[in-house]
């Protein structure tokens, strides 16, 4: 694998990983604990900074080496690995990033000002639906299969540990 292809991929699995940190964190289970601290929200208020600058650096890192600043060769792009899985050639997934790299910044300076742990549950809930299916379908879209078995393990494993099922 090149470097650029890496650097595109890892700041993508981080942001993942960044994401999935955040959910749990307001699922209020593990690695979180339910009584939460001044140091537990100031940790994870980290972990989502740091999960917008790596997702605005995956943006740049897929322009920059993969697109080489076409908004129209990104658009065909997302389109044909679009089309190969779903057989349906459409690249708005592009303008859905676009969206995310809006929201995000100005969701950072929501949550630091309001505190993390201060947020409406409704738009808590409504930032997780809309991450989890973009990120969700990024996977499914660009990801290898394994990821797709990786990804409903560790929706299972959550719910596991959310609802005490087992």
């Amino acid at each position: 694998m090149e470097t650029p292809e890496f650097i595109v991929r890892w700041t993508a699995r981080l942001v993942v990983f960044a994401y999935v940190l955040r959910l749990l964190y307001d699922l209020q289970i593990w690695p979180w604990p339910k009584i939460r601290s001044d140091r537990t929200n100031r940790i994870m208020r980290n972990v989502w900074i740091a999960g917008a600058v790596i997702y605005l650096i995956h943006i740049a890192a897929a322009f920059q080496f993969i697109h080489h600043w076409s908004h129209a060769a990104a658009y065909e792009h997302t389109a044909q690995q679009t089309s190969r899985i779903t057989g349906w050639h459409w690249g708005g997934g592009v303008w859905i990033n676009y969206l995310i790299a809006l929201w995000w910044p100005l969701d950072l300076v929501w949550t630091c000002r309001k505190g993390i742990d201060k947020l409406p549950r409704w738009y808590v809930w409504m930032m997780h639906a809309s991450m989890g299916f973009i990120i969700f379908n990024a996977t499914v879209v660009f990801g290898p299969p394994w990821w797709i078995a990786f990804g409903i393990l560790l929706a299972i494993y959550i719910l596991i540990l959310k609802f005490r099922i087992l």
